[in-house]
């Protein structure tokens, strides 16, 4: 947990993380439905994140882009912005949730992608964090279902009480995610820390 922090700072809604919105509480009452468990309700918010917002890698510069409502009204977003929506689902719901960072690197880009990217590096790379059963766990939905299956990786699934992170190999036993750096847990992220991120990455693309 970030030095100075406690566990009510993971439950405010944030400029970004805006779990008081209308549209992202009445979409977590209709994801948890009559779910009264905070893992059961993690579970489905997992899999909805995974699965109904799909991953595209764009590097906006758009404040408004990463405010989890606005997510969550385009239906799409990287990893961080699935990561700002899953947070303020999971806020919405009375779970605290954060983002851990990483860098990490994607075996599995293709080569015109990565001559785009000039690096097969995907700094700052957002993990959703949750505290259930008074432990911090790491949910990593990403990756929708349908990319999964095209690529040949194999799926993140919701298991309690452990990590669930992106596999190290593909299901052909090729190498796929390794984690290279970390940069710790937050309890909230900025549109400036984002941009900084972003800039530093890959600066030949903003």
């Amino acid at each position: 947990m970030e030095e100075g922090k406690n566990i009510i700072d993971f439950l405010h809604p944030t400029e970004l993380i805006d779990s008081d919105h209308p549209a992202i509480i009445s979409k977590a009452n209709e994801i948890t439905g009559l779910k009264r468990e905070p893992e059961d309700k993690a579970k489905a918010i997992f899999y909805f994140v995974r699965d109904y917002i799909r991953y595209i890698f764009r590097a906006d510069l758009d404040e408004q882009k990463y405010k989890a409502s606005s997510i969550l009204k385009s239906g799409k977003g990287f990893c961080t912005q699935k990561a700002i929506l899953f947070c303020a689902l999971a806020r919405a719901c009375q779970i605290p949730s954060g983002i851990h960072f990483y860098d990490i690197i994607d075996y599995t880009l293709n080569e015109t992608f990565v001559r785009f990217l000039k690096t097969r590096t995907l700094y700052h790379h957002g993990v959703p964090v949750l505290y259930l059963n008074n432990t911090w766990y790491q949910y990593d939905a990403t990756l929708d279902i349908e990319l999964v299956k095209n690529k040949g990786l194999r799926p993140v699934e919701f298991c309690m009480g452990q990590n669930c992170l992106m596999h190290p190999t593909t299901l052909n036993g090729e190498k796929h995610v390794e984690y290279v750096r970390d940069h710790g847990m937050y309890s909230d992220v900025t549109f400036k820390e984002i941009e900084s991120w972003l800039k530093e990455g890959y600066p030949h693309l903003l």
